[in-house]
């Protein structure tokens, strides 16, 4: 699990809208190198941003390449953990960053984002392409 890259959701938004993104070619060299995992909210983030059931279903397809990680009991207690303390500082974050980030911590594995939520979880592993 230590090479996985769970892709977050605007990654993903880039990924399936535009055939020519940087974030298209990453990705799709991820999932050739069978290196990308999903986490249920962001599965599910990514799905509801197409109208039409047809395209939801075919994205989905796509979707069940990646690995699919399961958020246990533990991390939806250090997601609200992280969350209580990132509140305290007045920054508050979506559910689904904060269990994607709980996940991927477990599983030792990074996060593609471009979301600056995340830039709030310094000891998160990011991936960054061509790092």
């Amino acid at each position: 699990m230590d090479d996985w890259v769970f892709v977050d959701t605007c990654i993903w938004a880039s990924f399936f809208a535009k055939s020519s993104s940087p974030e298209k070619a990453v990705v799709d060299d991820l999932l050739d190198n069978d290196r990308v995992a999903l986490v249920g909210p962001i599965v599910a983030e990514v799905l509801l941003g197409f109208r039409r059931k047809d395209q939801a279903d075919w994205v989905a397809s796509r979707l069940r390449l990646a690995h699919y990680v399961e958020a246990n009991w533990d991390d939806w207690r250090a997601a609200s953990e992280t969350g209580r303390e990132l509140a305290a500082r007045n920054h508050r974050l979506p559910i689904s960053d904060l269990v994607l980030a709980a996940v991927a911590r477990r599983c030792n594995a990074a996060v593609y984002t471009t979301d600056p939520h995340f830039d709030l979880l310094p000891d998160l592993r990011r991936y960054r392409p061509g790092d």
